[in-house]
């Protein structure tokens, strides 16, 4: 392979993967409990941003509805995270991207 190619490849790789982190910190994704009782809200860097809790009295349906609708939270953000990093790698020769692995 042509080495000023590869550093063409590896600097526009470079550049949509800062592109891609700033897409990645503006994610926020909501998820529930199986009950409706508890949602948050996760950022794409999985910090939690917001939480709603419905009257809930009993300590263990509480922590396992916070349990539930962190893990429902969390599947999207990770769904979103493969969605946007597989539309910002079109383009990126796969002889470059196999460097990430």
């Amino acid at each position: 392979m042509d080495l000023f190619k590869l550093m063409n490849d590896a600097r526009k790789m470079q550049s949509q993967m800062k592109k891609l982190q700033k897409e990645i910190r503006k994610i926020r994704e909501e998820g529930s409990s199986k009950d409706g009782n508890v949602k948050v809200v996760l950022s794409g860097e999985y910090n939690l941003e917001d939480i709603e809790i419905n009257e809930i009295t009993d300590s263990k349906k509480l922590k396992k509805a916070v349990k539930e609708a962190f893990q429902n939270a969390r599947k999207k953000v990770d769904t979103r995270i493969k969605e946007l990093t597989n539309e910002y790698m079109k383009g990126i020769p796969k002889d470059v991207q196999g460097f990430l692995s």
